[in-house]
């Protein structure tokens, strides 16, 4: 038989057959290893994080941040008495992160004024008056 004969699609055995698959890389395996061994890393040291803040859950933040501050000398709900011009009306109370309260307060005329105020030592803090844009 000469090289004529022969068909151009046949493959010599041996040579990227389905019985002799590719070989794959050492590194790329080394990788998926790796890969492998942090994945179980991090789902463990997350489920010890977990467990470990369900243990020693302390109570909300605002009770710490209370406890820091010091209790209340307050035998009952706090009582704000505004200083309220004649035809002012509350507009708006809005609470701030510190746990103040800014209340906003509003007459005929468009003047405003804000009162901050901290319910925990029953005090206003600031005082910030807007005119109103005609009287200026």
């Amino acid at each position: 038989m000469n090289e004529s004969d022969m068909s151009p699609n046949l493959v010599e055995p041996g040579q990227n057959s389905e019985s002799n698959p590719p070989r794959t890389p050492r590194a790329l395996v080394a990788a998926v290893i790796i890969m492998g061994m942090m994945i179980i890393l991090g789902t463990v040291l997350l489920v010890g994080i977990i467990i470990h803040r369900m243990m020693n859950h302390s109570a909300s933040p605002s009770a710490a941040v209370q406890t820091m501050a010091g209790p209340s000398s307050l035998a009952g709900p706090a009582l704000l008495k505004l200083p309220r011009h004649v035809g002012e009306q509350v507009m708006a109370v809005t609470a701030r992160p510190d746990g103040a309260l800014a209340v906003t307060l509003r007459d005929e005329q468009g003047n405003a004024r804000i009162l901050l105020w901290q319910p925990e030592q029953a005090r206003l803090v600031a005082e910030l008056t807007v005119a109103s844009p005609a009287e200026r």
